[in-house]
């Protein structure tokens, strides 16, 4: 039998063990051995584990991408232009302590306020954010410290943000790029708000009202550069064109001869001449047109095509010609893109085969009843199956290529013929698709820049991608419920834009270019561990930081920047 005894020598405490067996009887110690102080087993023990005792406890706080983004924000100065249009307070949360954390925190983990708090305190953003707490954190009180935020101190920390981030960073800004988007928000559809309003957007979410928000970023590198809100109802494009015009005068530049890149969603004689009637900030501008818009270039032939130069542009060959546009004398260039063509034709051949389906349905349904086989519901009219034909056709194109006809000689017994026109299908193949048509006033540009210029459009609509996307720089669900709130919610989620976007440029001057979202999430996997080891002496404990997964492109970027910085201290 073998147990643990303890001795007191000369005031310390030994651990001995003790081996007994029973001898004629009685029990004898057979065996006895020193085991030292309760110190001295520990530290043996440890050592049989290999020299490192189990960690008592850990703490793993996210360190990379946060770190990352309030660095940049620190050195941007992010902090001092906001107080310089809010003012300081002498107590509580600052107003620019309030909108830095909902712009990091909403590009690296969207949280609703409600939850803010507790991702902040996960994270080793509390040793910078010394006044934030668990009360000024709370959904009420975020919102209650930000009322002094109206628009005005909004575009004015915004201009003066864009003015730093141009003269600091080589963004070539002699060509801009301008889209909008739709998001719905759940505002209720009483509410009297103007901002608000039912309208089209892609999440057919129609019992939602939407808040439009339109962005300006430079054509190198995607820097957001100044973003307006407006009410989704409203002409988009044509009523901020003064406010881009003024504001962008506002950073000093000289005379704004730039260049604005849009899509054909923003056409209109209004917008055209908006852009050029005031000379002192005159813009240029690339688009696009739609095919109806100028039917006479669907037949220009092949032989009238020639190659654009440069790898870039693979196959794509461009017609050049000057056409009237809105009033107005334009270069016209039109492309030729094979590798379009064949995406196209992909979508086209797939919408044909639904629609011949859904005709083939509506053909038996209308059969069926006129044969007294359906005799439930309501009975088919002219009116009922036209609308119903218009809503198959609806797709682009469809209602080119079928030819459909409803037989309506006998009211009670409707009938419908359709056919697949191969010509018809045929003159839409080589006059349509695959081809864009731009227009533009710079007719100094060569077919190359022109299509260049018109091509880089993807980088504002990567853009809205990302700010819809679910996990990073997430403009949904947008909670606001005033008009001040919303513009104040797109505020800091083009603030967390613009900041992932330099950090993205940072680290491509580093030779690692990548999306924004592969550097949030190679970031996000750097962590703090911060792990509690027990001590020497009896009821002591050591604390020890480390970081995980700490190697690669992201340990290259937080040692150029001295992120270690940021890290809790043990």
């Amino acid at each position: 039998m073998a147990f643990i005894s303890k001795r007191k020598i000369n005031g310390k405490i030994y651990y001995y063990l003790v081996e007994s067996q029973r001898i004629n009887g009685k029990s004898c110690k057979v065996r006895q051995e020193c085991l030292g102080t309760a110190d001295k087993i520990a530290q043996k023990m440890a050592a049989a584990n290999g020299g490192i005792p189990d960690p008592l406890s850990s703490t793993v706080l996210d360190f990379g991408a946060v770190s990352a983004l309030l660095d940049l924000a620190t050195r941007v100065g992010i902090r001092q232009i906001i107080e310089r249009q809010t003012g300081k307070q002498d107590q509580g949360l600052p107003v620019s302590d309030s909108i830095l954390l909902a712009a990091i925190n909403r590009a690296v983990a969207p949280t609703s306020k409600k939850s803010l708090y507790q991702w902040f305190e996960r994270t080793v953003l509390p040793g910078s954010f010394h006044q934030a707490d668990r009360e000024n954190l709370s959904s009420q009180e975020f919102w209650n410290n930000l009322t002094s935020l109206n628009q005005e101190k909004i575009t004015a920390i915004e201009d003066e943000l864009t003015h730093w981030l141009v003269e600091k960073y080589p963004l070539a800004n002699e060509c801009l790029l301008f889209d909008n988007r739709n998001f719905c928000t759940y505002v209720n559809t009483i509410n009297p708000g103007t901002l608000p309003k039912k309208g089209n957007h892609k999440e057919k979410r129609r019992d939602l009202k939407t808040v439009g928000l339109s962005l300006l970023v430079s054509s190198s590198d995607n820097i957001p550069l100044f973003h307006e809100t407006y009410a989704a109802d409203a002409k988009r494009f044509s009523e901020i064109v003064d406010a881009l015009k003024s504001r962008y005068g506002k950073l000093g530049r000289g005379v704004a001869d730039i260049t604005l890149v849009f899509d054909r969603d923003n056409n209109s004689p209004e917008n055209i001449q908006r852009l050029l009637e005031d000379k002192s900030r005159s813009f240029h501008f690339v688009g696009s047109l739609r095919s109806n818009q100028c039917p006479e270039l669907g037949v220009v032939p092949q032989t009238a095509f020639a190659p654009l130069a440069g790898e870039e542009f693979a196959a794509t060959k461009a017609y050049r010609t000057t056409m009237e546009v809105y009033g107005l004398k334009t270069t016209v260039v039109i492309t030729d893109n094979p590798d379009l063509l064949a995406t196209q034709m992909r979508g086209v051949k797939s919408v044909v085969a639904k629609c011949q389906t859904a005709l083939k349905q509506l053909q038996d349904t209308l059969a069926k009843w006129a044969a007294g086989g359906l005799n439930q519901g309501k009975k088919p009219t002219f009116a009922s199956v036209e609308k119903k034909l218009a809503a198959i056709l609806s797709h682009e194109h469809m209602q080119d290529i079928f030819d459909c006809h409803i037989d309506a000689s006998d009211p009670d017994h409707l009938s419908l013929d359709y056919s697949l026109n191969r010509e018809k299908l045929r003159r839409v193949q080589e006059e349509i698709l695959g081809k864009t048509v731009l227009f533009t006033d710079q007719d100094t540009w060569s077919n190359e820049k022109i299509v260049g210029t018109y091509r880089s459009r993807y980088q504002v609509e990567e853009s809205f991608r990302q700010l819809k996307d679910t996990k990073y720089l997430s403009f949904h669900p947008v909670r606001q419920f005033t008009e001040q709130t919303i513009r104040i919610h797109a505020f800091y989620c083009v603030l967390a834009l613009t900041l992932c976007s330099v950090l993205k440029m940072e680290l491509a001057q580093m030779g690692h270019p990548m999306r924004i979202h592969r550097v949030l999430e190679m970031l996000s996997d750097v962590q703090e561990v911060i792990s509690v080891f027990p001590g020497n002496a009896s009821g002591t404990t050591v604390v020890k930081p480390s970081f995980s997964r700490l190697e690669g492109v992201a340990k290259e970027y937080i040692e150029k920047f001295g992120l270690t910085k940021y890290a809790e201290k043990a």
